[in-house]
């Protein structure tokens, strides 16, 4: 039987909320699929995520396997992970300073658990090991644009590798969620899955990228700027893709209507083909797809710093 120890540091009728929200979770999920390989599982919902991640990041004496993982999750401060190192607790961390924890939308919490639930079980199945590959091997490419690529500030080779690297990761984080997203759609938390992104995503409207706001980050050295604008449009509009598979319509309008953003026409474009290769994963075993969508996104990337580094030159 499954052991789940549960550390909320949020008390009263939210943190019963929840727990309630979190068993819920496991329960159902347990009636229609064993829990491979699980046994026991530490929850922690936590409003100091980042002092409290630095804790399992070093604990005495141990050697983590996704150490990289981990410290790339402190840096970005991402909202919420899931955490295996072999031969320990599995982990799973929600920052309770998310946005669906505000009030206590006991659907969108049980959204939220049950994706990183997925995650956690995509990590124990050596799903997400593999995807890592897949990733490493995609890295090969990125010097074969870089050959191509003709310098102008602030896009150096060494700066631009910086990117690349990036997109790429960022890319795969896209392909884990989409697959955890299609795994907890497959058990049934559809309702649930899209209260947490509606939750999530209801004050993200407003973004706005202007090619001209880009050319002057970029003339003054500031080449995230291009890469946020990028990064986030893929990102949010990714969060209806797989309600997009699941035939979901009416929930990828309204989605869609959530993550309006403003970019230049070159972003839209060239992102929407990394978006149109998204919807075409079916299965993490789809090493070719994978493949494709990560080279894809390199690709549509480089077209958009060569057209922003062609106006530079002007």
């Amino acid at each position: 039987m499954l052991k789940i120890e549960k550390h909320i540091d949020i008390g009263g009728k939210k943190g019963r909320v929840i727990s309630k929200a979190i068993t819920d979770v496991i329960k159902e999920f347990g009636e229609r699929a064993e829990i491979k390989d699980l046994k026991k599982l530490e929850i922690f919902v936590s409003k100091d995520p980042v002092k409290l991640c630095r804790k399992i990041l070093y604990p005495p004496k141990a050697k983590l396997r996704r150490h990289s993982e981990l410290r790339e999750w402190i840096t970005e401060n991402a909202p919420s992970f899931s955490y295996w190192a072999e031969g320990k607790t599995p982990v799973i961390m929600l920052n309770a300073n998310e946005r669906v924890f505000k009030g206590r939308n006991y659907e969108a919490i049980k959204g939220l658990f049950a994706h990183e639930l997925m995650h956690l079980l995509n990590k124990l199945d050596g799903i997400e090991d593999k995807l890592e590959e897949e990733a490493e091997n995609a890295a090969k490419n990125i010097f074969v644009f870089l050959d191509k690529h003709k310098e102008v500030r602030p896009f150096t080779r060494e700066r631009l590798l910086v990117s690349f690297v990036r997109v790429t990761t960022t890319t795969l984080l896209f392909i884990k969620d989409v697959l955890a997203n299609s795994r907890a759609m497959s058990f049934g938390f559809d309702e649930h899955l899209y209260a947490n992104y509606r939750s999530s995503l209801s004050d993200v409207g407003g973004i706005k990228f202007t090619e001209e706001g880009i050319l002057k980050a970029l003339r003054e050295d500031k080449k995230h700027v291009l890469d946020n604008a990028y990064l986030m449009y893929v990102g949010l509009n990714m969060s209806w893709i797989t309600f997009k598979m699941f035939h979901h319509n009416i929930w990828v309008k309204k989605l869609q209507e959530l993550t309006k953003i403003y970019v230049p026409r070159i972003i839209k474009r060239n992102g929407d083909e990394v978006l149109k290769e998204l919807l075409n994963l079916r299965s993490a075993s789809d090493e070719k797809q994978i493949a494709k969508i990560l080279k894809i996104s390199q690709q549509s990337y480089f077209n958009v710093v060569q057209y922003f580094c062609r106006k530079l030159r002007k």
